[in-house]
């Protein structure tokens, strides 16, 4: 193997696919990248067995061939190299010669075919996505997910897909996320019934860590990713970069019913303000991570108080559109700032049965994103 590359591509490369590289006592070939060099592309991978990433970089390949080697060395070492061409060479068949202006290194290697195979998948159903509408998603929807949950099938997010959208949902149980999105159907046939998939977590974060990486020169449709299904398996192709990762077996929980309606009391807020008060609260919360919402339909306004007998009290007022009658509801403060933070919008609506019910934050006039929450009792 022989090949020139850039510095600044080879580093974005390997960025990208030696994070799930880790170190691995009972299979050390896993510790390792597998470099290939074919027709002027260089196709960088990496796998833990249950994700594997591969990426592909446009190269001078003077002799083809590949190699494993070490990810955080090799990685470590080109990260601090000049942005200048770097001239790779494979010799005595397991070493890498690496040069680049002033600086020579050898890294010792394995032999690329004791690389496990990163799978390829029996595509029964395709699709594409915005990836604008995947980050949006992600952001909105990871943080409700506990990944140590002893319930597998609540440790991804699933994929609901019907003829007209997705829904993508995650829940820890405490509260849901839900959100939906717009898709155009490649390949396959969805039934009246739709498709569900449980993609794990550790491969959305690793999805949603790749797609805000810069554009790439490789490809076109940037603003595109595709999605392929198969019976146990999903893939996701990006800009050059493939995401290969299994499913999750098991039943999600029928999230629709989880879903209150029936609202007693809607309150439009501003979103910066409702934010700033309860992190005044939590301040206040203690150990409790609670805080009392008080909502005065006359008056128009909803109190926010947390009380801690050793720190102190605080109360805060905010002028609001409430619809509907007088209310109260206990929240963990945490699961109410996961969502405010990360909202794109100036005003929210927050919606509320009663105390002991579950309630709602979503988007005035939209119910594209929606945000279940199940209040503490008091």
């Amino acid at each position: 193997m022989q090949l020139t590359i850039l510095q600044k591509n080879l580093h974005q490369g390997l960025t990208i696919v030696s994070h799930i590289a880790e170190k691995n006592l009972s299979m050390p070939i896993l510790n390792n990248i597998l470099i290939k060099a074919k027709d002027n592309i260089i196709t960088l991978a990496a796998t833990n067995l249950e994700i594997g990433i591969t990426k592909q970089i446009r190269g001078k390949v003077n002799k083809e061939g590949g190699i494993a080697i070490d990810a955080k060395i090799f990685s470590d070492y080109i990260a601090l190299l000049p942005n200048e061409k770097i001239d790779i060479q494979l010799i005595n068949k397991q070493d890498l010669k690496i040069n680049c202006k002033k600086y020579n290194t050898i890294i010792k290697g394995q032999n690329a075919e004791d690389f496990p195979v990163i799978p390829q998948i029996d595509k029964k159903i395709s699709l594409t996505l915005a990836v604008s509408d995947l980050k949006l998603a992600l952001n909105q929807l990871l943080f409700a997910i506990n990944p140590t949950d002893n319930r597998l099938e609540l440790t991804g997010v699933l994929f609901d897909i019907n003829n007209k959208y997705i829904n993508l949902v995650s829940t820890d149980s405490f509260r849901l996320a839900k959100k939906e999105i717009n898709f155009h159907l490649d390949f396959g046939t969805l039934d009246s019934e739709g498709l569900k998939i449980i993609v794990p977590f550790k491969t959305m974060q690793e999805l949603a860590r790749i797609i805000n990486f810069s554009n790439d020169e490789l490809t076109e449709d940037s603003d595109q990713i595709q999605i392929h299904i198969a019976d146990n398996q999903v893939l996701f192709v990006y800009q050059g970069i493939e995401i290969v990762s299994r499913l999750i077996e098991g039943h999600y929980p029928d999230y629709i019913q989880v879903i209150p309606t029936d609202f007693k009391t809607e309150i439009t807020i501003d979103r910066g303000e409702f934010l700033r008060a309860i992190k005044m609260a939590s301040i206040f919360s203690a150990n409790s991570n609670a805080v009392d919402l008080t909502i005065n339909a006359d008056q128009q306004e909803i109190i926010i108080e947390a009380v801690s007998g050793q720190i102190g009290s605080h109360q805060a007022k905010l002028a609001a559109q409430i619809n509907g009658k007088d209310n109260s509801i206990r929240l963990n403060y945490r699961y109410l700032l996961d969502c405010l933070n990360i909202l794109p919008v100036n005003q929210v609506l927050f919606k509320i049965i009663d105390g002991i019910s579950a309630c709602e934050i979503t988007l005035p006039g939209s119910n594209e994103y929606q945000y279940i929450v199940v209040p503490l009792r008091k």
